[in-house]
């Protein structure tokens, strides 16, 4: 069975990459999204970019279904104009230049993706709706803040496990007493040795793979098993 540590590249290929681009940052605008994001080793995760190849002393890069080539080409632009981008048939290239380059220059940047061409899918509506519904009727107060310590993939369980120390406790709810050091943990359903993007639950807690050590993680605890917490879908990574 394929670990999740190997998933994190694989499972972004599948026609699904584009249903994920909408919930790696669902607590940002939900119409402006990354062209690519870093995951915690340090490569590149498929976003509005969907993959790349190094050719002609460039970079060549297919986008998302559903992206206008000439319209993304447009609002990056707008947001860097001394970058250089040309268009190939659906594809993007950037001459001069390397992937790691490339993207460590473009990871920054959200791309509005209305004025980019892409319409919503039915999965993003509902999966939105799944991490709303999970936040109804909470406070603010009820959050817990945290920062990450360490993040680990448990390859025969099909888990993530991140430990995190607490920095600011909630107020209210029904943990307002955590602190010291936790480990938030996440078993994903799988489908064929990979994790199941048609599952609405999974693609609520797959913004949980951006985690690195550093990262801020605001949450409510839903259980608490000997310091080991189960978390509502309605957090939130920076």
């Amino acid at each position: 069975m394929k670990s999740l540590k190997k998933q994190r590249n694989s499972l972004f290929s599948l026609a699904g990459i584009a249903v994920f681009a909408f919930f790696i940052l669902l607590f940002s605008d939900m119409l402006a999204k990354p062209f690519i994001l870093k995951s915690v080793d340090g490569s590149w995760l498929p976003m509005i970019a969907q993959s790349w190849v190094a050719k002609n002393g460039g970079v060549l890069v297919k986008v998302a279904d559903g992206i206008k080539p000439n319209d993304l080409r447009r609002e990056m632009l707008a947001q860097m104009p001394d970058l250089s981008i040309e268009i190939l048939g659906k594809d993007l290239f950037f001459p001069t230049t390397t992937p790691d380059s490339l993207f460590e220059l473009l990871k920054n940047i959200d791309i509005d993706v209305a004025e980019a061409g892409m319409r919503r899918q039915s999965m993003a509506e509902t999966s939105e709706m799944f991490v709303k519904k999970s936040g109804e009727n909470t406070s603010k107060d009820e959050y817990t803040e945290a920062v990450v310590e360490n993040v680990v993939f448990d390859e025969k369980n099909e888990k993530i496990i991140l430990t995190v120390r607490i920095q600011q406790r909630a107020k209210t709810g029904m943990f307002p007493k955590l602190y010291g050091i936790y480990r938030i943990e996440h078993t994903y359903k799988m489908k064929n040795d990979i994790v199941d993007l048609t599952d609405v639950k999974n693609m609520a807690f797959l913004p949980l793979i951006t985690a690195k050590k550093g990262s801020k993680i605001t949450f409510i605890p839903e259980k608490l098993d000997s310091r080991i917490l189960t978390i509502t879908p309605d957090f939130k990574i920076k």
